[in-house]
């Protein structure tokens, strides 16, 4: 499950970089709508398969339950709001990677909610490598020259992610991979449904590209994103969050490779980030064993 999250977290790092490049080529509205839209076709495919679509309706079924609907309802609200607010902010933000970095510090803040909240176990080296690869993550921000674009929609998008994270928690830990399955198509097609929405009511001209890269960069956002839930979530069933949690630096050495490939060489404060990231991380695998 560690492995999963860790894969989760490595195309959360390259997924914006592909949304960018589809809204590049529309816009915030189109763009975001398109990529869920696709994410939803393909995940209507799956659901044509008669095994896939039983044991999901089973799991529906197991959500209808109190407490696990109120839990559910809250958690895809919570990914809604995050969702919206997080390309917005995207769209205004010129650099993606730095955008990348300031989002990706609502995972700072679940690591002491987890273990405060939900009574997650910890170690105390395990701990101590969270607060080590944070640290990491929190000096590539802000030797980053992080500026004031997509702020206040980063700072919605923590708050909501993190609402979002902590109720999808409590679902997959009672549910197990089919909860994890179900929960990755909900969160798509409830974003799906707010962002067609929204370039329906908003978008002027709603016209499609037709650059035929536009479709095929959709196509791969959708793909990262639904396979970035599924591990997500999946993970979830098991890993504690503050694990979790704990993992996501990754995403910012991942963006940070990506954004550095014509730029050269890093500063020295960005390579004693990494430093801290890696070793935090392994000290984070070393608490899980203990």
């Amino acid at each position: 499950m560690s492995a999963l999250g860790l894969l989760s977290h490595v195309l959360a790092g390259l997924s914006p970089f592909i949304v960018a490049a589809v809204m590049a080529r529309s816009s915030l509205l189109v763009g975001t709508a398109v990529v869920y839209g696709v994410g939803s076709l393909l995940l209507v495919g799956l659901l044509a398969v008669p095994r896939a679509r039983g044991r999901v309706a089973a799991a529906w079924r197991e959500l209808r339950s109190v407490p696990l609907r109120t839990h559910a309802v809250v958690s895809l609200a919570g990914f809604l709001v995050a969702g919206v607010a997080y390309y917005v902010g995207l769209s205004r933000s010129p650099r993606v990677a730095e955008y990348v970095f300031l989002t990706r510090l609502d995972w700072v803040v679940q690591v002491p909610v987890a273990i405060l909240v939900l009574r997650e176990t910890w170690t105390r080296s395990g701990l101590a490598g969270a607060a080590l690869a944070l640290a990491g993550g929190l000096l590539i921000v802000w030797t980053g020259a992080i500026g004031s674009s997509g702020l206040a929609s980063a700072s919605c998008y923590v708050i909501a992610s993190l609402d979002g994270y902590i109720v999808a928690k409590l679902v997959a830990r009672d549910m197990g991979v089919d909860g994890a399955v179900t929960l990755t198509i909900g969160r798509h097609w409830v974003n799906t449904a707010g962002f067609v929405t929204l370039a329906v009511l908003l978008a002027r001209p709603l016209a499609l590209p037709r650059d035929p890269s536009f479709l095929a960069l959709a196509t791969l956002g959708a793909v990262v994103l639904i396979c970035l839930f599924l591990f997500r979530f999946a993970a979830l069933t098991r890993l504690p969050l503050w694990v979790l949690s704990a993992q996501a630096p990754v995403q910012a050495l991942v963006a940070l490779a990506a954004s550095r490939l014509t730029e050269g060489r890093p500063a020295t404060s960005t390579l004693v980030a990494v430093a801290m990231i890696v070793s935090g991380e392994l000290l984070v695998a070393y608490g899980r064993s203990e």
